[in-house]
């Protein structure tokens, strides 16, 4: 910073060829201006200015220097008015990476809110279901099922959470009957989505609070939760899927909802960013967003 301000110093003395009035529109003192420009010869190891008791002039490398300083000058300066315009007002590209399905069938109305706040803001939506890096991936935002946050170093913040349904097809059900306990899982064919539980256990929870851990015997398992419902409506099998996917299909008919007495945790949706320091205007916009569509109570408070 201290050479870009003697740059900016001697530029101005080039140009007014005067120390004082180069002092004066940079509203510091003559010593302080010459001691800068001193510097600044000092550092490159040549004369830029010749100085009498008369009057200031450019030396033949000071010309040079002069022509390149202001060309620097003015693109440092094109720079920080576009950075304060952004600060101001969203614009630019946000990439944003979500799950498959929560990213259509839950994300269109925030997308659409957003673009109609902040038009000058091009979205790029990329669907994984796999573990992504923010950082080395260049997402500026993500949102993520909260146990595949867990260890990441990034700044994340509670979205909304999902309930959770055991449920298959009414054609599985006539051929191999309907569990009425948790325990009784382990004599059906279970379709998982293999990233949800790491070790195939689940730990349902009882009208009374008990906790029952079930290890189903998987018959099937994808890592894309749209293949674990089609299975589902094929009737392959028994499957944990969430409300969201599968409310219609439940109202259909095309799916029925299994024990619903029995209660497994809730699947939670977190907000993930790099860092909370210096977060951009589109970034905290689309934070904004998406917290009022999910969590309206709560955010008006």
């Amino acid at each position: 910073m201290d050479r870009l301000n003697s740059i900016r110093a001697f530029v101005s003395v080039g140009e007014i060829s005067s120390f004082v009035r180069a002092a004066d529109t940079l509203d510091l003192t003559v010593p302080r201006v010459s001691r800068m420009v001193s510097d600044l010869e000092s550092q490159l190891g040549t004369r830029l200015l010749q100085r009498t008791t008369r009057r200031t002039s450019l030396t033949e490398t000071g010309r040079l220097y002069l022509e390149r300083c202001r060309q620097i000058l003015k693109d440092i300066d094109e720079a920080e008015a576009v950075v304060s315009e952004h600060a101001v007002q969203a614009s630019g590209q946000l990439r944003l990476v979500a799950p498959t399905l929560f990213a259509l069938r839950k994300l269109p109305p925030v997308l659409a809110r957003f673009q109609q706040l902040h038009p000058r803001v091009t979205l790029e939506i990329i669907v994984a279901d796999q573990s992504v890096n923010l950082v080395n991936e260049e997402f500026d935002l993500g949102i993520l099922p909260a146990r595949r946050v867990t260890g990441m170093s990034v700044v994340s913040r509670h979205l909304t959470k999902t309930d959770r349904y055991i449920c298959a097809s009414p054609g599985y059900i006539a051929q191999y009957g309907a569990p009425t306990h948790p325990s009784q899982l382990v004599n059906h064919r279970y379709l998982a989505f293999h990233t949800e539980q790491g070790d195939n256990e689940m730990v349902f929870h009882a009208p009374d609070g008990e906790k029952i851990p079930v290890h189903p015997n998987r018959s099937l398992s994808s890592n894309n939760v749209g293949m674990v419902r089609e299975g589902a409506l094929a009737g392959m099998g028994i499957a944990t899927l969430s409300g969201y996917l599968v409310d219609d299909d439940v109202k259909a008919g095309n799916l029925c909802r299994l024990m619903p007495d029995y209660r497994l945790p809730d699947r939670e949706f977190r907000l993930v960013y790099a860092s909370r320091k210096f977060l951009s205007l589109k970034v905290r916009s689309f934070i904004e967003v998406a917290l009022a569509h999910f969590q309206p109570g709560a955010h008006r408070k």
